[in-house]
């Protein structure tokens, strides 16, 4: 695909995202890894409109067509819409992974699994892994060692929006094709010069209400 139409894409995909007021700047965020960083992208605000969402995805499904993939899978829940319109714009069947019941210990959520049969919806085939946000490639990661252990074959992960703090070593994958790269720096919870200037955590996005609970519980 030629810079020009990746320019393009990139420039379309953040007009939307500042026409709905998605990116949030300056305060304190806890990303489901368990990062923490000064700034988000409220999905929230993109998906009430599916219009919106069917245009991004769209677009991003150009991206990813010469992949030649059989299956989409996405991380639920974000993602599980994002791959669910990519996957309709490709003419492809979606699947998603979600949350074991129980975190492993020192993460905010369990890992990521696939249920309901999809495992053998992805078994032998490829399947391109589709999220909305990456922020520290969390939740693409689990996806991908979750198809893969279902014995699905996943080479690429693509994403709305890069927050430019991994890359496809980190992922696990050969290629990464996004439609937005935004620098938004994080850091380990240990690390966070935010929690040191005591800057209170988001609970109203992210998963600072997570954070919170589960040290209360260390307590």
């Amino acid at each position: 695909m030629s810079d020009d139409i990746a320019k393009r894409r990139a420039d379309e995909t953040q007009s939307i995202l500042t026409a709905c007021h998605a990116i949030l700047e300056n305060d304190h965020f806890v990303y489901i890894s368990g990062d923490h960083g000064s700034g988000w992208i409220d999905k929230d605000a993109i998906f009430i409109d599916p219009k919106r969402v069917d245009h991004l995805a769209s677009m991003l499904a150009e991206a990813v067509r010469p992949i030649d993939a059989e299956v989409v899978c996405g991380p639920a829940t974000g993602g599980l819409i994002v791959a669910q319109w990519t996957a309709h714009a490709l003419g492809l069947p979606a699947v998603f992974a979600e949350h074991e019941a129980s975190p492993d210990f020192g993460q905010l959520r369990g890992r990521f699994v696939l249920r309901r049969g999809y495992d053998h919806l992805v078994a032998g085939r490829r399947v391109l892994v589709v999220d909305d946000i990456v922020n520290s490639g969390h939740s693409v990661r689990q996806t991908v060692e979750a198809v893969r252990r279902a014995r699905g074959h996943v080479t690429t992960v693509a994403a709305l929006v890069h927050r430019g703090n991994v890359d496809t070593v980190g992922i696990g994958v050969s290629r990464y094709i996004y439609s937005l790269e935004t620098d938004i720096p994080e850091w380990s919870a240990a690390d966070c010069p935010l929690c040191g200037q005591g800057v209170p955590v988001n609970t109203q996005y992210a998963h600072g209400q997570d954070f919170l609970d589960t040290r209360q519980d260390q307590l």
